[in-house]
């Protein structure tokens, strides 16, 4: 699916500015950007073109009395008016390095990707993932949608934090995997320990621990899970204490690239148990008698129902 083309040229301005930067080196970042979506090169290239334009007529402007510059024919921006809003802030380029600088990293359904943070810190991003950093804090990260897995470099000074709806996750010298779908949020840690909401439930979660928030209906759940199985979808593996298949389901459709889903008659129904993606990669079918369930084909997917 195609990234929007206002979110595309957010991006692509933040970019234009930090390259135009003399002191800039962080290519390797920028290179991955453009190679995230075919449509970023050229809305970089339109847009780049503009803030130099915007440079050069912003410093043209004699300092340091307020003049009023003459009247210019009016140029007809391609890009939204909102960027090119923006553009008129390059001359305040100092102040604006010290602002939030977010961007965004996603990964294609059936695909993987990990990112290692210049603080030492990595995150691994599960398929059908969209994660958002900061390039002015990288001790923060905002999990849109997927999953991902944390193993962070504890700083008791400036703790790594996760938002993830209305939620906030603050590590505690951590590994941990954080999983959002549908309205629900599900931590679970293998190493050190993270706090949940520290400003208002704060509830601890240790090593073999799992919470999920439901936000919808308000609920909050802590179990118990093995440490070694957090982040197994990283080798290939499921596993599942009980969660509803309609969440499995989820969970496939990102880790195989195919659409499967669950029928509202199975949705709630809990299931236990691992399952090998490598296996299911071949017949995605083939999951149904594991979940105790049976698989429709529903054009280039699967929906899993309690039919025949």
């Amino acid at each position: 699916m195609a990234e929007p083309r206002d979110r595309i040229d957010e991006e692509a301005l933040a970019w234009a500015v930090r390259t135009a930067d003399p002191a800039f080196d962080d290519w390797d970042s920028f290179t991955l950007w453009l190679e995230g979506d075919p449509a970023r090169a050229a809305r970089y290239d339109a847009i780049a073109s503009h803030v130099a334009e915007a440079a050069d007529d912003l410093r043209a402007v004699p300092a340091p009395e307020p003049v009023e510059a003459p009247a210019r024919p009016q140029r007809r921006w391609l890009i939204g008016t909102g960027i090119a809003a923006a553009l008129a802030g390059v001359v305040g380029y100092g102040a604006w390095t010290l602002q939030p600088q977010p961007y965004a990293i996603e990964t294609a359904a059936g695909s993987t990707r990990t990112v290692t943070l210049g603080e030492g810190s990595t995150i691994e991003l599960a398929g059908g993932t969209r994660l958002v950093l900061d390039h002015r804090d990288e001790r923060v990260a905002t999990l849109e949608r997927g999953q991902a897995m944390f193993v962070i470099r504890h700083d008791a000074a400036h703790p790594f934090r996760v938002k993830v709806g209305g939620d906030e996750l603050v590590d505690v010298g951590t590994a941990f995997d954080v999983k959002r779908t549908a309205g629900v949020m599900r931590v679970a840690v293998s190493e050190g320990a993270v706090v949940f909401n520290p400003g208002r439930e704060a509830v601890r979660v240790d090593p073999g621990k799992a919470l999920v928030s439901d936000a919808a209906a308000h609920r909050l759940r802590l179990s118990s899970i093995e440490p070694e199985a957090v982040g197994g979808w990283r080798e290939g593996r499921l596993s599942y204490q009980g969660e509803p298949i309609g969440e499995v389901a989820a969970d496939l459709s990102r880790a195989l690239g195919v659409s499967i889903a669950a029928a509202p008659d199975v949705a709630e129904r809990p299931f236990r148990g691992t399952l090998a993606v490598a296996t299911l990669r071949k017949d995605p079918a083939a999951v149904a008698p594991l979940l105790g369930v049976a698989a429709k084909r529903s054009g280039e997917g699967w929906v899993l129902t309690a039919g025949p």
